[in-house]
């Protein structure tokens, strides 16, 4: 039998073996078009790793979603003064959306950046980390602030006509895997392919040298100091929450009209982030 750590190897070694070669290199200035893809588009930074383009996602139905659109990240305070202007100038960064708690935003701000909108949609209160995993994932999906938050988000991405829309969290795994998972949702992507771009959090943090996951042997980072021990996401993280949209809503298009997501508003959705 696997130890934990041997298992949180093996998640990150399948997502770099089967993902790797998918997501592409660091998105180009310019591009119009996306490339197909199932994770998106990795976009290399001087600062953080864990920084998503999702355009490129294939749908069920064979659409794709908009390049420079839609972008998970790690918290802003990570990024360099260079890591911004690439934000502003090659993804036309129109809005940032923080789902941290207010002790943390107050802890570490985000910096602004120009011509982007700042929105404050906290999915967790200052307390939330007195909780197991799974509490804290099914808490995403059932807690009042959680379904402000997410509710909030939505609204924002549909007044977003053009431009890019950044949304985060504090490593961008938890927080905003869950909000990627319900825009994914929304524009109609399957389920396993969501599963993947959820996975993919963690090739993408492995890349980072100050971060190594919990319970996992990494024998060239033990001598550095300053390392942030954080936890790798699985499937089993996600399928907590979905659980729970299933146990508490009956589906998941029950949860997204919970978040205000009508049909007529998630048909506006697909018109602004997907292309044929």
């Amino acid at each position: 039998m696997r130890t934990i750590s041997q298992r949180i190897g093996v998640v990150i070694g399948l997502s770099v073996l089967l993902f790797s070669g998918l997501s592409g290199c660091a998105a180009q200035a310019g591009t119009t078009k996306p490339i197909k893809s199932v994770v998106g588009t990795h976009i290399t930074l001087q600062g953080p790793t864990n920084v998503q383009d999702l355009g490129g996602i294939r749908t069920k139905d064979g659409q794709t979603v908009r390049a420079h659109r839609l972008i998970r990240s790690s918290k802003l305070a990570d990024y360099t003064t260079q890591d911004l202007r690439t934000l502003r100038v090659t993804y036309h960064l129109r809005s940032i959306v923080d789902f941290r708690s207010s002790r943390e935003i107050q802890q570490t701000p985000d910096p602004r950046v120009a011509h982007a909108t700042y929105h404050q949609d906290s999915v967790v209160a200052n307390n939330y980390g007195q909780r197991t995993t799974k509490q804290f994932y099914q808490g995403l999906v059932s807690d009042p602030i959680a379904l402000r938050g997410y509710r909030a988000f939505f609204n924002q991405l549909l007044r977003q006509k053009s431009g890019a829309t950044l949304f985060h969290c504090t490593y961008g795994k938890d927080r905003t895997g869950i909000g990627a998972m319900l825009v994914l949702s929304a524009l109609g992507v399957s389920k396993q392919t969501i599963l993947r771009e959820y996975l993919y959090a963690n090739t993408n943090l492995a890349r980072d040298p100050h971060i190594v996951f919990l319970n996992q042997r990494t024998p060239g980072k033990r001598a550095k100091t300053h390392l942030q021990r954080i936890n790798a996401v699985t499937k089993g993280d996600l399928t907590a929450a979905t659980q729970r949209i299933d146990q508490k809503y009956g589906s998941m298009t029950n949860f997204l009209k919970k978040l205000g997501l009508t049909p007529a508003k998630q048909a506006q959705l697909k018109r602004l982030y997907l292309t044929k």
